[in-house]
């Protein structure tokens, strides 16, 4: 729900711990009632009460951590974005959200620890005890026949592996440019080119016009030079244009409740247990995310 600041007027979320345009404490803050984290904060006290061992899962809130293997979380200081990455094995970095939606920042990297989590405990999960062995018997005939036979299901089976391979590198670089085209769009925001007001919003650019936010003609600017004239994420109330967030083309970001938000199940309501050691190297540290 959108509220006034106290301290400057702008219009802010009821969950915003701080308002965004003068930093001013929202004195009407209001966690979301499903109990998903919505900030940072939130986010390591969230973990501390499911007793998460975050040294071990290599997952760093609130950090920038430089080091390979790990997941994490921060604020760039520099222009108030809030960062989710992944290092990899190779200490490379893929970044998974840059932007100011702290609260959608924090539920990337929520999920994919619940995830994790459920990793860890199905594979700690006790063993089936196997079943005693039957006297042997001489079976010389039949083990020589069956060679042949696993010789031509390995070969089979070489084969079929190969064109999987191939098949999976296809879709490793074609995921990989998607995750390029994301990164490199530009951020949600006010732009302005040639005293004209533009916002760009999920994927399409829109042009205050005769009053009203429309949709705008695409132009060569918005392809390559868009950094030079972005504005601000933050509405001024004092522009010549309406706030975007009034707009019909504006949907505020909400969280489904087919997501598993709530550890109430009888899968995570104990949280990790810390008598269970943490293994990463269930994780693929070789891919993205």
């Amino acid at each position: 729900m959108k509220i006034k600041c106290d301290w400057c007027g702008s219009w802010i979320n009821d969950f915003d711990q701080v308002c965004p345009n003068c930093g001013g404490v929202n004195n009407n803050y209001n966690r979301h009632a499903n109990g998903v984290p919505q900030t940072i904060e939130e986010l390591k006290a969230w973990a501390k009460e499911m007793n998460l061992p975050l040294q071990d899962m290599r997952t760093f809130i609130g950090e920038d951590y430089k080091g390979a293997k790990a997941f994490g979380i921060y604020k760039d200081e520099t222009d108030g974005t809030f960062v989710v990455y992944k290092n990899k094995e190779d200490g490379t970095r893929a970044v998974r959200y840059k932007g100011t939606d702290e609260a959608y920042a924090v539920n990337e990297l929520y999920q994919k620890m619940k995830e994790r989590v459920a990793v860890q405990k199905a594979h700690q999960q006790p063993k089936t005890a196997a079943p005693a062995s039957r006297p042997t018997k001489d079976y010389t005939a039949y083990n020589k026949k069956r060679a042949r036979s696993k010789k031509i299901e390995k070969t089979v089976l070489t084969i079929f592996c190969l064109i999987m391979a191939a098949l999976s590198l296809v879709a490793i670089f074609t995921g990989a440019y998607s995750i390029w085209q994301i990164d490199n769009r530009p951020d949600n925001g006010y732009y302005t080119y040639e005293d004209q007001s533009y916002y760009y919003y999920s994927g399409d650019w829109y042009e205050w016009e005769d009053n009203s936010w429309q949709y705008a003609p695409s132009q060569s600017w918005m392809e390559s030079d868009y950094e030079s004239y972005y504005d601000s994420y933050s509405y001024d109330s004092d522009a010549e244009y309406e706030d975007f967030e009034d707009s019909s083309y504006y949907t505020p970001y909400e969280y489904s409740d087919d997501n598993n938000d709530s550890w109430d199940d009888d899968s995570w309501d104990s949280g990790w247990d810390s008598n269970d050691s943490w293994d990463s190297g269930y994780d693929d540290w070789g891919s993205d995310w």
